[in-house]
């Protein structure tokens, strides 16, 4: 079951992540855009990436700004939610082992990245979940320099 789960992720990252000229940006990438078109004009962005909850916290939080005024339709919604959501459980899970700069200055292609994650899961097998595990390979793969000569994770 968890290698045919570690499959699916790998096949995942491998479409969403290495996106062709003109091809639509992967669903991580289009949650970032749409929460700094959105929410920028209301209030700095630092504010919100300063914070860190959980999917369920931040739909709550993007709900009241709604409310409040900003212009985000269901469509847009989930998108944002993957983006900060999967921030997050980076921020709150990979920063109890290690300070953040590590990850976030290495160079590796997305499969690299699943590799690295499945390991870290491996040596803390109850911290992050399977969820946890996906978007921060998504996050990952999608916020640091890729190099798109690295061989793929065997």
């Amino acid at each position: 079951m968890h290698s045919s789960l570690i499959s699916l992720v790998a096949a995942f990252l491998i479409l969403a992540t290495t996106a062709a000229v003109g091809a639509e940006p992967s669903p991580l990438a289009r949650g970032r855009a749409l929460f700094e078109k959105k929410c920028d004009p209301c209030h700095s962005l630092d504010r919100s990436l300063d914070t860190q909850q959980d999917r369920a916290d931040w739909e709550k939080t993007i709900i009241r700004m709604i409310r409040k005024g900003a212009q985000i339709d269901k469509a847009q919604l989930s998108p944002i939610l993957g983006y900060l959501s999967a921030k997050s459980s980076f921020e709150t899970k990979c920063n109890t082992c290690h300070d953040l700069q590590r990850p976030l200055t290495a160079i590796k292609n997305p499969e690299a990245w699943q590799a690295t994650v499945a390991r870290m899961s491996s040596i803390m097998p109850r911290h992050l979940t399977e969820a946890d595990a996906g978007a921060i390979t998504l996050y990952l793969s999608l916020v640091t320099p890729v190099n798109p000569d690295a061989p793929a994770a065997k």
